[in-house]
């Protein structure tokens, strides 16, 4: 069974939803009077004596036909119950009973039996199920597509209901809500075609979405194909995940289902549904792929997150090998991280780090840069910067070599965590190159305002800005500032 991943927002398999709550409406909302329908027609059948006529006229009907030999066997030692139900499940039987071919227009009950019939009839034809379940042997849309939100009771529904959860949020993704709805609705359909070619000439009905489900079995292994999946198993009291290639499940899956079919025949279980609807779902799969319809995107997403694990044990394994001074060591582990996912600031800083502890200015002066120009947003991403800075201003005796631009911007940083000292002598040492970088200016005028309102802080700042930017908009801006006071 396919591991299933964490739900959010963004990937909410709208279309899943809606189908697990159509199946649980038909169930606890259509279906949930057929018990009763079932028990009163049962009873009138009964009661009425219909079961002294039909059964025998059944049985020899089924003497008669070839083919026929397990329903006969069944007839003759089964509860009157199933017995019912076999005989309302042939079609031809029921043709030909309605047709008057099987009994006799001269028989003295005829008349008595027929009004009875019609009776049954309309009790039997008002329950839900019976409308719309797969009868074999009898190629119908409606109980095509009706058998798929049929189902035989509450543990077959939750069953079912688990993998249609676990599979649509992994295939619905993959395809999208429109195309997952287009699969879903294909390969049910097509699991009963399947269904009803195995078992034609045989009596009977089948009910339930694990057709389609199944369908989603298969578009899942031909979707992901080669990708690495994690995938639980269980073995008796053994449980666990394995990540293996999604393709290898479809021989699993399907072996499975046909195992069972040739052995298993007397389990009631839709085994050739299942068989034909993984077939289906594959086969359909195959046709997105062609087409390229699928969401690369989506089902990359287990692979980066494999990723994103492996490159934090690399990156915990660097850190112990920096704290050894091993820096070539700790330097190739790094180098792969940085390859996998760019600009991890972790991974930059110990980068930084290595080629500290190497004492090669080039690669300091390259590894400094790429660590402060990161686009910090939180506080402690921040103050990290701030500790690379210091370390690399005083590996440069006091003169970083950044440009005039990154300093603008390391100083307009220090504001946003209250170093507003720190940022003061990074403005300072602007403002005295010439040329001054664009912005600082403005970055003056933010840092005056943060003093004091009517303090001699605030209006020494103010003063300078008027001293240094003359000509700028923010001189202005100071000096009526400086006038309110």
């Amino acid at each position: 069974m396919p591991l299933h991943r964490r739900l959010g927002r963004a990937n909410f398999p709208w279309v899943t939803a809606a189908l697990i709550l159509a199946n649980c409406f038909v169930f606890f909302a259509l279906q949930s009077g057929d018990e009763r329908v079932a028990e009163r027609a049962f009873d009138y059948y009964r009661q009425t004596g219909l079961e002294r006529i039909e059964f025998p006229a059944f049985t020899d009907w089924l003497h008669s036909r070839s083919g026929d030999a397990q329903t006969l066997q069944v007839m003759q030692h089964a509860p009157d119950e199933l017995k019912l139900q076999l005989l309302q499940a042939d079609a031809d039987f029921l043709a030909a009973l309605h047709a008057d071919r099987v009994i006799d227009l001269a028989r003295e009950d005829y008349a008595d039996w027929h009004q009875k019939r019609a009776e049954f009839d309309r009790i039997w034809s008002s329950a839900f199920t019976e409308r719309y379940e797969l009868r074999f042997s009898e190629i119908d849309p409606a109980r095509l597509f009706g058998a798929m939100f049929l189902h035989g009771g509450i543990g077959h529904l939750i069953g079912n209901m688990i993998f249609l959860a676990v599979l649509g949020l992994l295939v619905e993704g993959a395809l999208g809500p429109v195309l997952f709805l287009a699969v879903y609705l294909a390969g049910g359909l097509g699991a009963g075609l399947v269904s009803l070619a195995w078992r034609w000439g045989e009596h009977g009905a089948a009910l339930g979405a694990s057709g389609a489900i199944a369908a989603l079995m298969g578009a899942y292994c031909v979707l992901w194909g080669v990708r690495k999946v994690r995938v639980f198993y269980w073995f008796f009291v053994v449980f666990d995940y394995v990540r293996v290639p999604a393709l290898w499940l479809l021989p699993f899956w399907l072996g499975w289902e046909v195992l069972n079919l040739l052995l298993n025949r007397g389990a009631h279980v839709g085994f050739d549904a299942h068989a034909g609807g993984i077939l289906c779902g594959a086969l359909l799969a195959l046709g997105v792929r062609r087409a390229g319809w699928e969401r690369q995107d989506f089902m990359a997403e287990d692979e980066r997150a494999e990723q994103r694990n492996d490159n934090v044990a690399r990156l915990q394994q660097a850190l112990q090998h920096l704290g050894k001074l091993d820096i070539a060591a700790a330097q190739e582990l790094l180098q792969q991280v940085d390859r996998d996912e760019p600009g991890q600031l972790p991974a930059l800083v110990a980068l930084y780090r290595c080629a500290r502890y190497a004492g090669k200015p080039a690669e300091l002066d390259v590894a400094a840069r790429r660590v402060l120009t990161f686009d910090a947003r939180r506080g402690d991403e921040l103050r990290e910067l701030k500790a690379v800075y210091d370390d690399y201003a005083k590996a440069c005796d006091g003169a970083p070599r950044l440009s005039a631009d990154l300093l603008l911007r390391l100083a307009q940083s220090w504001l946003r965590i209250d170093l507003d000292a720190d940022a003061q002598t990074l403005l300072d040492t602007l403002a005295a190159q010439s040329p001054q970088p664009a912005g600082l200016d403005a970055a003056w005028f933010g840092f005056a305002q943060r003093a004091a309102e009517n303090t001699p802080q605030r209006r020494a700042r103010l003063e300078f800005i008027l001293h240094q930017f003359p000509q700028s908009n923010f001189a202005r801006k100071a000096q009526f500032l400086l006038d309110q006071t």
